[in-house]
């Protein structure tokens, strides 16, 4: 017990754990297709409910996040993730983000969060991240998605999921409120 703990807390404090590159003719035996970290991504959804379309772009470890409901509500957040842990396809991150609403005036709030991913079949993940934060009875922001990725070739993706964005902030007499709930369907390109 005492050694998984300690290799625990080891894997915590370096921050990474990575698996061991295999030989190329090693890899070329794989059936599986191997992720690559790319360095930009952008991904397009839309909400089944109401069509509601939402843009994310990704450079890195920082991404934007743009849900665009009417000409007057609109949602973004600004987002930066750490990973904590990856092994085969599966793995944990952390992050933190600035969300804002700008509806009838505009309003920020930051949040903390964590993002689990799972390789379920070679070319087929799972997961699921939820980030928040809440100030009392001033307000409060929560976001929780869960979906699948199937990967067609290695650099596009195909998702499907639900979300739930619910974004409350009152200052003095405004309020300003954002619920965004439901399933979506969107494709990736990274570049």
């Amino acid at each position: 017990m005492r050694k998984i703990l300690t290799t625990i807390i080891f894997i915590l404090l370096t921050n990474s754990a990575a698996a061991k590159e295999n030989p190329p003719e090693v890899e070329e035996g794989i059936a599986s297709i191997k992720q690559e970290n790319f360095l930009f991504s952008a991904e397009s959804r839309v909400f089944a409910d109401d069509g509601t379309p939402e843009l994310l772009l990704k450079y890195k470890n920082i991404s934007l996040d743009w849900i665009h409901r009417d000409d007057a509500e609109n949602f973004f957040k600004v987002e930066v993730d750490e990973e904590i842990f990856s092994l085969m396809g599966t793995g944990v991150a952390w992050n933190v983000a600035l969300n804002a609403v700008d509806g009838k005036n505009f309003a920020v709030l930051p949040s903390v969060g964590i993002n689990l991913h799972m390789r379920i079949r070679p070319r087929l993940d799972f997961y699921v991240q939820f980030s928040g934060l809440t100030l009392g009875r001033r307000g409060h922001f929560s976001d929780f998605e869960s979906g699948i990725k199937y990967f067609p070739q290695k650099n596009f993706s195909i998702s499907a999921g639900w979300r739930q964005a619910d974004f409350k902030l009152r200052r003095g007499g405004d309020r300003e409120n954002f619920v965004s709930s439901g399933v979506f369907a969107g494709v990736r390109y990274d570049f």
